[in-house]
């Protein structure tokens, strides 16, 4: 496969909008929003992969079973030269069913939610500060769904995303932030400190990032993987319903 420059990515962006599985994650690389990269298949640009460095992987335009066996070469990473994970999305079948006879492969499904509307207001609890996520704040933010999940650094997630957290008695308690954004969507991905759990908190600071979004005239997306029920509850407790689904296949850990 041949990587492409950082500097022609723009001539990738019809490829990522047609990207199946929600394309708010390859177009953000090809608008240059995040980090990422590109690869296709041959210089006619007919096969395109998406790779974010978040690890999320987008196919799109016309493959074959040669393209599909590099990309599963990249997904094993046999000889882990790669620090970053690789976790390719797809709802083609041909695609799930070249990959899954292969060794170490696993294969589960994520879910994608619309949103519709929703007219509840959020009380702050006493003792609560619902605040602009600032590099202060982004140093004192500590789990698994950072802006470090998604974004290269906090610099390039300070100049060009958005994030609102929770902070209660001056602790950091939850935390909502554009996980990817493209010219008209913005992901949004959420944690509460396991502290602070089971409080409402990832309610509040999510249902002002989908204000924020708003305010931009863009669209919120929310997605999550199947069996996080926690995430899809709260996806609709704030507006959002499922609407699609897909393939998440990625290397088997042992």
């Amino acid at each position: 496969m041949i990587k492409a420059d950082i500097e022609n990515y723009s001539d990738f962006i019809d490829f990522a909008r047609n990207c199946n599985c929600g394309n708010v994650y390859p177009l953000s690389i090809a608008l240059n929003n995040q980090s990422g990269d590109i690869y296709a298949l041959s210089k006619e640009y007919k096969t395109v992969l998406f790779w974010h460095c978040c690890g999320f992987a987008h196919i799109s335009g016309e493959y074959n079973e040669d393209f599909l066996a590099l990309v599963y070469d990249m997904i094993i990473d046999k000889d882990r030269k790669n620090d970053r994970r690789f976790i390719l999305f797809s709802d083609n079948e041909q695609i799930k069913k070249f990959l899954a006879y292969k060794d170490n492969i696993e294969i589960e499904k994520r879910y994608f939610y619309e949103y519709k509307e929703c007219d509840e207001a959020d009380i702050l609890p006493q003792g609560c500060e619902l605040k602009v996520i600032d590099s202060k704040l982004l140093s004192e933010i500590k789990g698994r769904i950072t802006p470090y999940f998604s974004w290269e650094n906090g610099e390039e997630f300070l100049q060009k995303g958005k994030g609102y957290c929770m902070v209660t008695d001056g602790e950091v308690s939850a935390w909502a932030f554009s996980s990817a954004v493209s010219d008209e969507e913005i992901d949004i991905g959420v944690e509460t400190a396991e502290k602070y759990q089971h409080r409402g908190y990832a309610r509040i600071v999510s249902r002002a990032m989908v204000k924020y979004i708003l305010s931009q005239n863009k669209t919120p997306v929310w997605a999550c993987h199947y069996k996080n029920t926690i995430s899809a509850k709260l996806a609709e407790k704030i507006g959002f319903y499922k609407v699609a689904e897909c393939y998440v296949i990625k290397r088997k850990e042992n």
